[in-house]
């Protein structure tokens, strides 16, 4: 990573930081530099009450590098990765406990990933992703939203860096589906 890429990436994160809280989102940036290099920036914080979630992604052309926490009440990952590795250290307090939490108005389950084939396959689901079953062993994750508006996000502790995707797919069904809003 170059040092105006890391300045760049900051500089987002520095914005995003400072954003409303309670209409938190994804804050995208797409950017074309000298020559033919492209870029382009995801930063996504959590519009729930919990888990709290922090995602940060750069890419560009020849590379891929980003930064997520994922946590509830001190318990939880810090990840960090590029294009062909990642690593993730347990918070002090531990992993993030598997368990049902209360947002505003919403139940955010947060479940074990490969053992929640019913939990995906609920019925009564306005938002899935990856949109299919199979996907979720490849992705690492999966996020429902059902009718009520109670969310299910599922975890893949072997791939937790790569639930960022899941993430910042939930955060961009929010951002376009104002009945979310404030849950």
């Amino acid at each position: 990573m170059t040092f105006r890429t890391l300045v760049s990436t900051l500089a987002l994160l520095y914005a995003c930081s400072y954003s409303s809280i309670v209409s938190a989102d994804c804050k995208e940036l797409s950017s074309k530099g000298t020559g033919k290099l492209e870029q382009f920036y995801v930063a996504c914080t959590n519009s729930l009450l919990k888990p709290n979630f922090l995602v940060t992604q750069y890419y560009s052309d020849d590379k891929h590098f980003g930064v997520l926490t994922l946590s509830v009440a001190n318990r939880g990952y810090f990840c960090s990765g590029d294009s062909e590795h990642s690593s993730c250290q347990s918070l002090p307090k531990g992993a993030i406990p598997y368990g049902e939490y209360k947002s505003r108005k919403s139940e955010v389950s947060i479940v074990n990933a490969s053992e929640s084939e019913a939990v995906y396959s609920k019925k009564g689901s306005i938002f899935k992703f990856p949109k299919s079953f199979k996907s979720v062993q490849a992705f690492g994750c999966f996020v429902v939203v059902q009718e009520s508006r109670d969310v299910a996000i599922g975890l893949d502790e072997n791939k937790l860096y790569q639930s960022s995707r899941c993430l910042i797919a939930l955060e961009r069904y929010i951002s376009k589906e104002k009945s979310m809003r404030f849950r």
